[in-house]
């Protein structure tokens, strides 16, 4: 930190000799008003006053970049030839004493090229890059403070008295005078209305006022005559010394923390806004117009030309900042009614078009299948890619009559007219669905994405209504699987009151205690031996008729109601475990709960877990999670979870083990500690070699990985005997036990224990 700071603490340090110069010129200037000093006393101070300030512009050279280092180099050697000629003149002031302003010509040269090295150096120095329009406002503006600024200095060059009456001597004076001021002027505009780009903004503001010294050095030439030892040069180049080492601390500081006062940008991502500097310029134009008028009683000609001239650019600029309202007001509108991504028509634009349509119409929408888990496996990048290039794939499908719009996320809506040859029937969903077995061209990869497609079609009053119908046989299809089309029918209607029904009705039995915990023993082979339940879920409507799990399981899914109820499940679960430990001891059975594809995306899911084993003193491993492969096959959030809930110590079983995606990928992936083979490999036992083989193998798999193996579905006592043979030691199905209330796993428990 020492070191990165002791650049700014030197140009501190400048700055502090260069207000000790100011201050030496001062305090002798003042003193050789009342005593006789010699005529050179002040050129000294203003030589070093110079010599500091090429160090410091040097110096923030030197920690810079790019154009500001540049610029910054400039500016010393600019200042470097300033101090020559200021020790020009102080040689030409010792031999000429009794003229007004003592320069010889190559004195004269040397601070012409100062002058001309500093305004070059303020018009080399880039701004920020905008687009085009943007650059044409700019030089408008520009043009603006130019005229104002030239109509200002050429007033005040023709009040201001120049010390001699005329020939090159004042013709460089003049030159040097507007010189300095446009160097000022450019770094106005440079900061106030193109932007400071590489070179801080606060420098550029501080050397703003130097523009003021030159014309000020004018009368001072006439007014210091008396004084031998007074020179204008002497009383303007301490000031300047002062503020243009400011400004080189100032950007020395910006260099050393990298911070700017605005970023380069491209195009049109330049930050818009409104330059207050035209506006002053030609507000400080316009009064002294009006002044010169008052007291001449005319505007002379020089001025009235140029104030038409300023009136012009100030009318073009006018024009041009409405035609950029214009294009703006153009540009959101578009972004109203057009996706950004994709460039399709967005769900505003598409409800709109369907709402002015008449006559016949066909509306498909085409949902990704599981692209939210190829967005998270793959990335955001990827997955704005698969998104354009899906809706260049459909709009190909569709045709150029059809209106494909991106409703939202990776959901599409294609409206077809009534002459489209796919808008009969359900031409147009089999299309889609059929136009994505193609793999998708993703930069240098190739993915298979399907989509699932509800379809409507209607005439008349009813093409308002088409776009809930196909959303409505959309989610119809979703439920019985991906890469498939389903189109509108009546039915979907009342299954859709149906399930909004039952929704709330699943709230309301959530809230008033219809639902009950079921237990299905899973036992040690061959005795039978409980050694662990499954928690299952029943609900009791009123007390009434059960509701099949099958029936509202896949409501709660989509509500979202299942992170409640899947909550309440493992807690009441858990709570029953911790009773058959309280009595059992180790005897107690371990418990399994179920755990959705839903609640594996909610990131409170361990926390919640481990919050309910604190309450009920409840051993971690006493309690086993089931997922299911097709859950966390894609990895992404619901995988992180899997491992934040192995972290705490509770057991992870794959439900339904072999029927899944990506199964033995997993075993390595996924922290299991369980193995759940599907009831369909048991169903195939006693069969022939073949079929017997996927189970003996799996079972296989599980004892070389140290997991537990639990055959699902057990029907028979010849299945069991056969899983045995085959290396399975725990088994589940209705052969044992079908599920029941924890009060009849109580009384089996018990009649084990009385046994033992």
């Amino acid at each position: 930190m020492r070191l990165v700071s002791q650049p700014v603490r030197v140009a501190g340090l400048l700055v502090g000799l260069a207000g000790g110069s100011l201050a030496a010129g001062l305090l002798l200037g003042v003193l050789g008003t009342l005593v006789a000093v010699p005529a050179w006393v002040l050129w000294p101070v203003a030589l070093v006053a110079t010599a500091i300030t090429v160090a410091a512009c040097w110096l923030a050279a030197a920690t810079g970049t790019g154009a500001g280092r540049t610029f910054w180099w400039r500016l010393g050697a600019a200042v470097a030839l300033l101090g020559a000629g200021t020790a020009g003149q102080a040689v030409d002031s010792v031999r000429r004493p009794d003229e007004l302003v003592p320069m010889s010509p190559p004195t004269g040269m040397l601070f012409l090229a100062a002058v001309g090295l500093a305004t070059f150096a303020m018009l080399r120095l880039p701004g920020q890059r905008r687009s085009w329009r943007a650059g044409v406002a700019v030089r408008l503006d520009t043009t603006i403070v130019a005229v104002a600024s030239g109509l200002i200095m050429l007033q005040g060059m023709a009040v201001l008295p120049v010390p001699v009456p005329g020939g090159a001597l004042a013709t460089a004076l003049r030159i040097i005078v507007l010189g300095t001021a446009c160097a000022a002027v450019t770094a106005i505009v440079k900061v106030g209305l193109s932007g400071s780009g590489p070179v801080n903004g606060r420098a550029l503001w501080i050397l703003s006022p130097v523009g003021l010294l030159g014309p000020a050095a004018l009368p001072l030439a006439s007014a210091f005559h008396n004084w031998p030892h007074l020179n204008a040069t002497v009383a303007v180049v301490p000031p300047f010394a002062i503020l243009l080492t400011l400004s080189a601390r100032a950007q020395t500081r910006a260099n050393v923390t990298g911070v700017l006062t605005a970023p380069v940008l491209d195009g049109d991502a330049a930050k818009p806004g409104i330059s207050r500097v035209p506006y002053v310029a030609v507000g400080v134009t316009a009064t002294m117009l009006l002044a010169v008028t008052l007291r001449a009683g005319y505007l002379p000609a020089g001025l009235a030309a140029g104030a038409v001239v300023l009136i012009l650019l100030v009318l073009v600029r006018q024009h041009a900042a409405l035609s950029d309202n214009s294009v703006l007001v153009d540009r959101l509108a578009d972004q109203a009614r057009f996706d950004d991504l994709t460039g399709l028509p967005n769900r505003r634009s598409f409800t709109g078009t369907l709402h002015r349509h008449d006559g016949h119409a066909t509306v498909a929408v085409c949902d990704l299948d599981s692209f939210a888990a190829l967005n998270d496996r793959l990335g955001d990048e990827t997955g704005d890619e698969i998104l354009r290039q899906a809706a260049a794939r459909i709009t190909l499908t569709a045709g150029g009559s059809a209106l494909v719009a991106r409703l939202l996320g990776d959901e599409f809506g294609v409206l077809l007219p009534a002459d489209h040859p796919l808008a009969t029937g359900d031409r147009l969903a089999v299309a889609l669905v059929q136009a994505f077995q193609a793999p998708l061209p993703v930069g240098e990869h190739d993915l298979l994405v399907t989509v699932t497609v509800g379809s409507a079609a209607g005439e008349g009053a009813d093409v308002p209504d088409l776009l809930r119908r196909a959303e409505l046989a959309l989610q119809a299809a979703q439920r019985v699987g991906a890469n498939r089309q389903q189109q509108y029918t009546a039915d979907l209607d009342a299954s859709a009151q149906h399930h909004a029904d039952l929704a709330a009705a699943l709230r309301r039995g959530l809230d008033q205690g219809e639902f009950r915990l079921f237990y299905q023993p899973i036992v040690e082979l061959p005795l039978g031996r409980i050694t662990a339940v499954e928690a299952l879920i029943r609900w009791f409507p009123d007390g009434g008729t059960p509701v099949s799990p099958a029936e509202f399981i896949p409501v709660a899914e989509q509500t979202g109601m299942i992170v409640d109820l899947g909550a309440w499940i493992l807690d009441t679960a858990c709570a029953d475990a911790a009773a058959w430990r309280d009595r059992f001891g180790d005897a107690a059975p371990r418990i399994s709960v179920n755990v959705s594809a839903r609640q594996l995306l909610d990131p409170e899911l361990p926390a919640l877990v481990a919050d309910v084993l604190r309450r009920h003193a409840l051993p971690p491993h006493q309690v086993t999670l089931e997922i299911t492969e097709t859950a966390v096959f894609a990895g992404g959030p619901a995988l992180h979870t899997v491992h934040a809930l192995r972290s705490l110590g509770v057991g992870i079983a794959l439900d339904d083990f072999g029927t899944g995606h990506s199964s033995l990928t997993l075993l390595r992936t996924c922290p299991v500690t369980t193995l759940k083979v599907d009831k369909s490999f048991i169903d195939e036992l006693n069969g022939s070699p073949q079929q017997e083989a996927i189970a003996a193998s799996l079972s296989g798999i599980a004892a070389t990985l140290g997991l537990r193996a639990v055959a699902e579905g057990v029907e028979t006592q010849d299945q069991a005997d056969r899983l045995h043979v085959l290396g399975y030691r725990f088994a589940q199905g209705y052969h044992f036990a079908r599920p029941q209330p924890a009060t009849e796993i109580d009384a089996s428990l018990l009649a084990t224990a009385g046994a033992a």
